[in-house]
């Protein structure tokens, strides 16, 4: 007799023999969810969507403009009306659809500052139907972290607050907003990410939150997501150290933390691609033993943003990788076909029900919103930051890139632009000591000086840079673009200073409006 030990492989051995090769590929295709280069749908995804691939997650560099981007959408529900299309469009600081023009809408940070939930699900009902009207099924969104840790480089202003039940009521009105268009939401990044220093997308994040805190602050804005109907949930690629040393995505302990809350439905992965899984455990490897945990859908992510061309990989290699491993681990029994297929079994009821849905906007009757206005109501301004007469030198200062949001352009030089001549320098050393140099020589004469920085709490040349600056011109005009430090632990804080809490288009075009006296 076998071991009890040996038994679920052998269960599992048992299972696949009875299955062919491709029917075993059309079922790990079920569950996994990758995303591609370019414009165009490309001939291997045509043929895998035929094959029974769960969809595809758009990035920024698939959009070109709407009309392209709703033609895609509309070849690749031709090809498979069941497939689910995804894309990240939070508002504010991350967007896809609006990548090169920026988002029109201000972002988590100001609508969690203004704690209006009528304006918040105006907001997203706003989003849920700039998403509905591309032909996309899923906004990954709303990010519903509790960002307890003002250093934290990867949520920042994409949460709400600070406060559980401040985010927990956003949160709920963000989720209704959303699906009022007709599409599923998903909120993230479950357990929550607000209490973590590393950014998952370079390396395993490990929250600080313990017990209580997990309980009493992270969770429950979950609570309210999935009270409001959330269609899905996101899993944090981030280590919860009394919940044992898997990342989340790969803990059965955390995940079914999530079905305790009483979630039934899709829980999609993060991004594999992220270097907390892609170099820590392998795509392959790290795509089995999400399943194992209990994950549904493997988002593979983004080909174009993790470096694989640089390293001669494609997109299609990097989909291989998965589907092959979750074959591969059927076939050895190391992966249960059950498990896969209770997995593709929900995936499919939400496509299911997307599909429809398709076309039929639910969304409310909400007045026309001055976004731009909304912003600038959010912004928390110090000292006289209104711009001396002359051309504006702006130094750029900003070292962290927020990979969630990926490339955008430099709203505020474009905002400033529009009304004043500006000199705009970014800095070319990475070195403290030389950039603090270089931006004091550039803003030493300037007529109307400005420095942009992110979180100056979080990075050592950000912090030097303005330390230095403020020294030799105290009465340069600061923009924080990021998560600021609580009102009360802003030692050395500059005299002239404001907080956009984000820094979209519409974030950047009101502090522009202030810095010029237009507001």
């Amino acid at each position: 007799m076998p071991h009890a030990t040996d038994h679920p492989t052998t269960t599992g051995q048992q299972e696949a023999t009875s299955r062919s090769d491709s029917e075993l590929r059309r079922l790990a295709n079920g569950v996994v969810w990758p995303g591609f280069t370019g414009v165009e749908a490309p001939e291997w995804l045509e043929r895998e969507l035929a094959g029974g691939l769960a969809g595809v997650v758009y990035f920024g560099q698939n959009v070109e403009d709407a009309a392209q981007v709703r033609a895609l959408s509309d070849r690749i529900h031709r090809l498979r009306p069941d497939a689910l299309i995804g894309v990240d469009e939070e508002g504010g600081t991350v967007t896809r659809l609006e990548v090169r023009e920026g988002s029109s809408t201000p972002g988590n940070a100001v609508l969690g500052r203004l704690d209006d939930v009528e304006l918040t699900e105006r907001a997203a009902a706003w989003t849920g139907a700039l998403v509905a009207a591309a032909g996309i099924d899923i906004d990954l969104a709303p990010s519903v972290d509790v960002n307890v840790d003002p250093r934290n480089p990867v949520i920042g202003v994409r949460s709400f607050g600070a406060d559980a039940s401040l985010v927990a009521r956003q949160a709920e009105a963000a989720v209704r907003g959303l699906q009022s268009a007709g599409i599923a939401a998903c909120a993230k990044h479950f357990p929550g990410h607000g209490d973590t220093s590393t950014d998952s997308h370079l390396a395993l994040a490990v929250t600080n939150a313990g017990p209580d805190a997990l309980t009493d602050v992270h969770l429950p804005p979950f609570a309210a997501a999935i009270e409001a109907g959330v269609a899905m949930v996101m899993s944090a690629h981030i280590r919860v150290p009394h919940l044992g040393d898997a990342p989340a995505t790969l803990n059965p302990r955390a995940l079914s933390l999530l079905r305790d809350l009483g979630f039934e439905g899709v829980i999609v992965s993060d991004a594999l691609d992220m270097a907390a899984i892609r170099a820590g455990y392998g795509l392959g490897p790290g795509a089995v033993a999400a399943l194992q945990a209990g994950i549904d859908l493997l988002c593979v992510g983004n080909p174009a943003e993790n470096g694989s061309s640089a390293e001669g990989r494609t997109d299609e290699n990097e989909f291989l990788e998965v589907r092959d491993a979750l074959v591969a681990a059927m076939r050895s029994g190391e992966l249960a076909v059950a498990v896969v297929e209770d997995a593709a079994e929900r995936v499919a009821a939400l496509a299911a029900s997307l599909r429809s849905a398709r076309g039929r906007s639910v969304a409310g009757d909400f007045p026309a919103t001055d976004w731009t206005g909304v912003a600038g109501e959010g912004l928390e301004v110090v000292g006289h930051v209104r711009l001396a007469s002359g051309p504006v030198t702006l130094v750029d200062a900003r070292t962290k890139r927020n990979l969630a949001a990926g490339s955008q352009p430099d709203h505020f030089t474009r905002a400033l632009s529009e009304r004043r001549e500006v000199d705009r320098i970014w800095l070319s050393s990475t070195d403290p000591s030389a950039a603090a140099a270089e931006a004091v020589a550039a803003l030493a004469e300037a007529a109307a000086p400005v420095l942009v920085v992110n979180q100056p709490q979080s990075s050592v040349l950000e912090a030097e840079v303005l330390r230095a600056v403020l020294e030799r011109r105290p009465d340069t005009v600061v923009i924080v673009a990021g998560w600021p430090l609580p009102a009360g632990e802003r030692a050395g804080e500059p005299a002239n200073v404001v907080y956009p809490y984000g820094s979209a288009r519409v974030n950047a075009e009101a502090v522009a409006r202030v810095l010029c006296g237009e507001a």
